[in-house]
């Protein structure tokens, strides 16, 4: 196609009008290069903020454990030698009690097998009677006095006439 005779391109027009289309472009570039670059920046600091609120709540269990851990130690002795496994609980989430409890059971430390108690009486097996062969007579009671005849009556030391 051809110009129209009226119609002259201006030449020096054209190169404004493509280097204006051109410093637009760049522009958009640029803009577009601050927003992804903001984006990055805005993501990397909402990362490290979140890092940090997990690390300040972590520390804040921890305190809150060391803080209630005595409490449960003087519930629970046998509480000590377990005190790593009841803080991974807590940091999960357990109270300290809850853990404590929990870690002891799974442990069998929770419930104490108590030994019977000794019966004062004795066994099953029978005692025999200790012969008071030291005692004087004047010392001993009146039950001892007489298992003593008993006794020498039995070996014949004593005899009826």
């Amino acid at each position: 196609m051809q110009p129209m005779p009226d119609e002259q391109i201006d030449l020096d027009k054209l190169d404004q009008e493509i280097d204006q289309d051109g410093k637009v472009e760049k522009r958009i570039r640029g803009l577009s290069e601050k927003v992804k670059l903001t984006s990055e920046e805005r993501d990397e600091s909402r990362r490290k903020l979140e890092e940090e609120q997990q690390k300040v709540a972590s520390l804040e269990k921890e305190r809150d454990f060391l803080s209630s851990f005595g409490d449960q130690v003087t519930k629970h002795p046998d509480a000590v030698p377990f005190r790593d496994k009841i803080k991974e609980r807590v940091l999960k989430g357990y109270s300290v009690e809850d853990a404590t409890v929990s870690v002891l059971n799974g442990e069998g430390k929770l419930f104490k097998k108590e030994a019977p108690p000794e019966n004062p009486a004795g066994g099953s097996a029978p005692v025999p009677p200790q012969l008071n062969v030291d005692k004087k007579v004047s010392e001993m009671t009146r039950e001892e006095k007489r298992n003593a005849l008993v006794e020498a009556e039995k070996r014949g030391d004593l005899g009826v006439n």
